[in-house]
């Protein structure tokens, strides 16, 4: 009997996902870091000094974990926080003069595997499944806040 197209397309997309994720944590278990590690400090290399809150948000960790994982970043040096002089509720965090210089380094060597494992697809490809991924995933939203 064949397989429900749409438990299909989940499984293959589960499936990807799983083989894309396994490529990301080996490529950045080379340099010592957590998937969430990594994140913050790709997150601070491109968007710069940001609220502790606004970097939960931008790379989806809880803020419990998030101090965990901040505190872990700083013990190397690679991070700093600091107060908001206005607001004492408000922390920052940035990358250090080392954190930076260690960002430049690392990412050029990740996002070049990153580049590797989607060199399989044309420019059109890759924006046609851009285009149907955002188009599941709002629909996904949409039919969740029904339920």
């Amino acid at each position: 009997m064949d397989m429900n197209p749409d438990l299909k397309t989940m499984t293959i997309l589960f499936r990807t996902v799983q083989a894309v994720e396994a490529i990301i944590k080996k490529d950045i278990s080379k340099y010592g870091y957590t998937i969430n590690e990594f994140s913050v400090i790709e997150t601070l290399f491109h968007k710069g000094r940001m609220p502790v809150q606004g970097m939960c948000q931008k790379v989806l960790i809880p803020n419990s974990s998030m101090t965990y994982v901040l505190d872990k970043l700083e013990e190397r040096s690679l991070i700093k926080r600091s107060q908001d002089h206005l607001d004492k509720r408000i922390y920052y965090v940035e990358l250090t003069d080392s954190g930076l210089d260690h960002a430049k380094d690392i990412l050029p060597k990740h996002y070049e595997v990153m580049r590797s494992v989607f060199d399989i697809l044309s420019v059109e490809e890759k924006a046609i499944i851009n285009d149907l991924l955002k188009k599941i995933g709002y629909h996904a939203l949409n039919v969740g806040d029904m339920q």
